[in-house]
């Protein structure tokens, strides 16, 4: 049974549940091998901002869950403050949203994408969000159609379908 589809920013005791969403999702989305170190990185910057020093210009980012605090996170959305390489424009930019494959009978995709656009309007700043995925495209492009204004696609050439099952041991 899924839980309500609440979404609520991610706080440090959610680390195991992001965690187990993150490589769940690669399993199932990856397209390149698995960096931990890195991953940690935007991890914990996103958790826990505030050991982040101020003269430090990485990257800012937050994570939106759904389930309880530190229990069984069945769903998530990660975006951080970023720039094209040809503008000055900040946007939001879309890392992930994944909800966990026995929690996909609910709202739950639709509220992480809600959630995004309301952290969008809040930073008034755009919001760049796709799908790169090989499994069930199609429906998840028309989820994201009937909820955000399109302005493009994502296709991938050149990169062999990724085994994520070797990140996972």
């Amino acid at each position: 049974m899924a839980a309500p589809s609440i979404v609520r920013i991610a706080r440090p005791e959610d680390y195991m549940g992001v965690w187990k969403l993150l490589l769940c999702s690669h399993a199932e989305n990856g397209k390149f091998p698995l960096a931990p170190e890195k991953v940690e990185y935007f991890v914990q910057r996103a958790l826990v901002p505030e050991v982040i020093p101020p003269d430090d210009t990485g990257p800012r980012g937050v994570i939106g869950v759904i389930g309880p605090p530190g229990g069984g996170l069945e769903g998530l959305a990660f975006v951080i403050i970023s720039c094209f390489w040809y503008t000055t424009q900040r946007h939001l930019e879309e890392l992930m949203v994944f909800v966990d494959p026995e929690c996909r009978r609910s709202n739950h995709a639709r509220a992480l994408i809600d959630w995004m656009k309301q952290q969008s309007d809040e930073t008034h700043l755009p919001l760049l969000t796709g799908i790169i995925s090989t499994e069930r495209t199609e429906a998840k492009v028309r989820l994201y159609e009937r909820a955000l204004p399109k302005a493009g696609a994502f296709f991938l050439y050149g990169a062999a379908p990724s085994s994520a099952a070797h990140a996972l041991n």
